[in-house]
């Protein structure tokens, strides 16, 4: 817990030095975006679930601020509900695990005009709002730490992107099981 707070002390810190020294114009965009997650679980113990586990299809969505530094270089904090979990082969549920995430993603692109091509990398931070059909006694995580990298166009005041995001933490408190999920957004940028 002592790291969490750190990491995130140390994030706001770098968003308080990075404004200070921003030119007013042009210097972030906000927007929002929405998209498709592909989830399931990964880990030393997930062959103690009780079958073969295939990718859960999602819902995910929300906001974002670009702090823009020139045109190839940002700082993309964004606020996402996520749909995550798995598919077991042979089960009629499926276990689900939702997320108010916050991904702190450092924007790295070629800085072109109109199509603009990059990569996404940087920590997630996640809270768990909604967890069903994991079995009786189990103790879900309350929040989840993971990396995400991914790529992006952004095409005018448009961006597409997809990404990969490995959790850190262990999605229960008794197993080495953590989320592993695909996610595919489309977003658009209206300030």
């Amino acid at each position: 817990m002592k790291l969490k707070a750190l990491a995130l002390v140390l994030i706001l810190a770098g968003f308080g030095v990075a404004n200070a020294g921003m030119d007013p114009s042009n210097t972030f965009s906000v927007g929002l975006e929405a998209g498709a997650n592909f989830a399931t679980l990964v880990g030393s113990d997930v062959t103690n679930v009780g079958g073969t586990l295939n990718s859960k299809l999602g819902f995910v969505g929300g906001g974002f601020l670009s702090l823009n530094f020139g045109n190839s270089f940002a700082i993309r904090p964004e606020v996402l509900y996520e749909q995550k979990g798995t598919a077991i082969n042979g089960q009629t549920t499926t276990p689900e695990l939702d997320y108010i995430e916050v991904p702190v993603l450092l924007k790295l692109s070629l800085g072109t005009p109109m199509v603009n091509p990059g990569i996404l990398i940087g920590p997630s931070f996640g809270w768990n709002v909604l967890a069903q059909n994991l079995g009786s006694g189990t103790s879900v995580s309350s929040s989840d730490i993971g990396l995400v990298g991914g790529v992006e166009v952004d095409i005018d005041k448009f961006l597409v992107n997809g990404r990969y995001e490995l959790g850190l933490d262990n999605v229960t408190q008794n197993s080495k099981v953590q989320n592993g999920t695909f996610t595919f957004l489309v977003g658009y940028s209206f300030m």
